[in-house]
């Protein structure tokens, strides 16, 4: 339950049990606050869904008797017929990467501004913009990478052209660990030239993360063997 309180009854504080970016359920611990007058004390929650901050009363977080925004609910009575569509996924990674602080991801997207048009927090809206040119493989782009999720600035490409056009975002998975091209050439001691260069490639993840890296010697001899037998390595 969320009681009805506007920022201006509230005094800012700092609690000693609970801290910033504590979680309860969907929802995440952005500040915390005492009621001027009678001191009950809230927490402004950002749900993991991406709607609008709110105060939320600490006791019904303890409890489990608020633990979303509503959307919990909502995606439990609406049938919006979208759970097995290929997009479903797509538009949550998007809401995820741009409002939840916790994703991974988040400090590429959400933390410098860039966001999900309100038409598109619609699933059923992203699924009727983007249906149209949609293969399994390709993923979402933005065409101006400083501006946010729309109709007008998102299309469909392989990963070699997002790669392309965000290179400066570029991240890789392997080992269960997602993380960007400059991390992987610091844990892998490969450099991000030559990771870069495997990506253009069209190499996987995992061969281009453990693929070791040539010699000079092993290079010429390549090349020699390559001349010799007229193939293009």
């Amino acid at each position: 339950m969320i009681n009805s309180v506007k920022e201006i009854e509230l005094i800012r504080w700092i609690p000693k049990n609970y801290q910033v970016g504590q979680r309860w359920g969907r929802y995440t611990a952005i500040s915390f606050h005492r009621h001027h007058e009678n001191s009950k004390a809230f927490v402004k929650c950002q749900c993991d869904c991406g709607s609008p901050p709110r105060f939320v009363r600490i006791d019904m977080l303890r409890n489990g008797k608020s633990f979303s925004c509503g959307c919990f609910h909502r995606e439990k009575v609406t049938t919006h017929g979208a759970w097995g569509h290929p997009l479903f996924a797509i538009q949550r990674g998007m809401i995820r990467r741009c409002y939840n602080p916790k994703d991974q991801r988040y400090k590429e997207y959400g933390n410098r501004g860039i966001t999900v048009c309100e038409r598109w927090h619609d699933v059923n809206n992203f699924i009727a913009d983007m249906s149209e040119g949609y293969q399994k493989g390709l993923q979402i782009d933005r065409i101006d990478n400083d501006k946010g999720y729309s109709p007008d600035n998102c299309r469909w490409v392989d990963r070699k052209t997002q790669c392309r056009n965000t290179r400066r975002n570029v991240y890789l998975t392997h080992d269960g660990k997602t993380l960007t091209l400059i991390e992987w050439s610091n844990i892998t001691g490969i450099s991000y030239g030559t990771l870069w260069d495997r990506i253009k490639q069209g190499w996987e993840d995992e061969r281009v993360l453990t693929s070791p890296v040539l010699s000079d010697a092993d290079i010429r001899c390549a090349h020699s063997r390559s001349f010799r037998h007229n193939v293009t390595i």
